[in-house]
Parts: C-alpha cells; sequence; structure tokens
C-alpha cells in the first residue's frame, strides 16, 4: 500500500507519544522527594528536553519524531526510579 499515514495511524502515533510523555511524567513525580545526585540530575534534566522536544514535534506533526523522542524520556525516566542495584 502506496502513501503516507491514514488518519487512524497518525492518531495512534500521537496516542503513543503522549502515552510514553505521561509515563515518563509520573515517574518523575516518583522522585520528586528524593535527594538527586548531579548525575540524576542531569537526567532529569534531558529527560524534561526530551518530553518538551517531544511536545513540539507532536504540534508540528512530526510524529516519528516525537514517539522517539518520548521514548527516550520514557526510558531515561524507568532509570531513574528502578531500585539501585548496586546497594
Amino acid at each position: 500500500m502506496a502513501g503516507g499515514t491514514t488518519g487512524n495511524q497518525t492518531n495512534q502515533q500521537r496516542n503513543n507519544a503522549n502515552d510514553m510523555l505521561d509515563a515518563a511524567d509520573a515517574n518523575l513525580k516518583k522522585i520528586a522527594g528524593r535527594q538527586l545526585s548531579s548525575t540524576e540530575q542531569d537526567m532529569v534534566s534531558q529527560i524534561r528536553q526530551f518530553m518538551d522536544q517531544s511536545k513540539t514535534a507532536v504540534g508540528t506533526g512530526d510524529l516519528e519524531r516525537a514517539r522517539t523522542l518520548a521514548w527516550k524520556a520514557q526510558l531515561l525516566s524507568q532509570e531513574l526510579v528502578k531500585p539501585d542495584e548496586n546497594h
């Protein structure tokens, strides 16, 4: 099948990106009261950048980029909330 994405695919991509952004945001809220190392603070900054860039990409219709950035934000945020196995 030739052509671009259909309306349903577009909505699905947008929903996927938003779901990942919501998950990343929820993870950031889980660590809100925690004392963070400088490395963790850098990760939070990077997560917020990915989230902002993803939202901008959604707004411009670049849904593949939005999804990729949201995925990166979610992945990094999961690293912050998972238990530290080294202790």
